[in-house]
């Protein structure tokens, strides 16, 4: 994603120094779950109550766990002045953002949606060509503020939905049923198979995944964690979101970054599961070229994310499942329409 615009540049960096400390962080405990799941039904929304999507779910995620905010919601400048609340003296805001893709005619200095523009005769499409709109905001955590103060009885509420949760610590007995299902009913859009094995890993040529027996893991969240990345592998087949490109062997920084990708889809998809999910040990080595690639430009996070959304979203609708609480409808998490490449950054919108 080349980055043109200066408000949503600023974003990049704040995402891209966030994601740094996280990486380092990561890579010196191993242990250290991406995302952890800690508290009850910690989605990030704002005060409005809409979710946010995309990117800013998972840099949101990241956000809190630095901070350890006790709601998952967040509001700007204005809504808080709006509401009579103020913000601490000092705290720091933290962007989100949205990118919309238009079409855009120069000569009529016309800007149009791409269902507009797919309604247009072939002769007319000539006129237009894709931009990039971006809109980015700054939002302030609600622990950022004297809200506990001026509503407490909505504060208490928001305290006793997002209480911490007990995790257990009975890691054998931990089962995800949903993935399960998808496994034992072989309904993953590849075969994904179970056998005997050292390693785990997607064939692109055979379109398969190969996974070790639940049991040779150390304990079953290690072992779905596993089966999560090698599906987000599946999604980037050419027959799919065509994201694996072809000679990106072991080594080359295009593999790298489909194994972040990979990384950073399934900690999500396992958060929105009720799973943490780990570095793997075999993937050390890619920290280094991540935080050099990280370090190097600001927009190759932003590709991550739009990546990491995009095969999040695949799978959300592939296993019929809304993280949102409630089963997928056709229409609820829209199959995203692909156009010269590019991908909505968006999840699920829930007004």
């Amino acid at each position: 994603m080349k980055i043109n615009n200066k408000r949503l540049e600023k974003t990049a960096e704040k995402f891209t120094n966030l994601m740094i400390g996280r990486i380092t962080e990561v890579g010196k405990d191993w242990t250290k779950p991406w995302l952890a799941v800690k508290r009850k039904d910690y989605l990030p929304s704002n005060i409005t109550g809409r979710f946010y999507s995309g990117g800013n779910t998972l840099m949101l995620l990241i956000y809190s766990m630095y901070f350890d905010f006790r709601t998952p919601v967040f509001l700007t400048f204005l809504q808080a002045n709006n509401l009579g609340i103020h913000i601490v003296k000092g705290a720091q805001s933290f962007p989100v953002y949205h990118i919309a893709w238009m079409y855009y005619n120069p000569k009529l200095q016309e800007r149009i949606s791409i269902e507009k523009y797919e309604e247009l005769p072939e002769t007319e499409k000539g006129n237009y060509y894709l931009i990039m709109t971006p809109k980015c905001y700054d939002v302030f955590n609600l622990d950022q503020t004297d809200y506990n103060e001026k509503y407490p009885e909505e504060w208490a509420s928001l305290l006793l939905k997002h209480q911490v949760s007990v995790q257990s610590e009975d890691h054998d007995n931990f089962n995800n049923s949903l993935l399960d299902k998808v496994i034992t009913d072989q309904s993953w859009v590849c075969p994904i198979q179970e056998r005997l094995s050292n390693r785990a890993y997607y064939s692109p040529s055979e379109d398969k995944i190969v996974l070790p027996y639940k049991t040779q893991f150390p304990d079953k969240r290690a072992f779905y964690g596993t089966a999560l990345h090698e599906m987000t592998h599946s999604t980037g087949h050419e027959d799919r979101l065509k994201r694996i490109k072809k000679g990106a062997t072991k080594g080359t920084d295009d593999y790298a970054k489909e194994e972040l990708v990979a990384e950073l889809s399934a900690a999500l998809m396992g958060f929105y599961l009720g799973i943490e999910t780990t570095i793997r040990e075999d993937h050390a080595s890619y920290l280094k070229s991540w935080l050099e690639a990280l370090h190097k430009d600001n927009s190759f996070l932003m590709d991550v994310l739009t990546d990491v959304i995009q095969a999040v979203k695949y799978m959300c609708i592939q296993m019929e499942f809304n993280p949102f609480g409630e089963f997928a409808k056709p229409d609820a998490v829209p199959v995203k329409k692909q156009k010269e490449g590019v991908l909505s950054d968006e999840l699920v919108i829930v007004d």
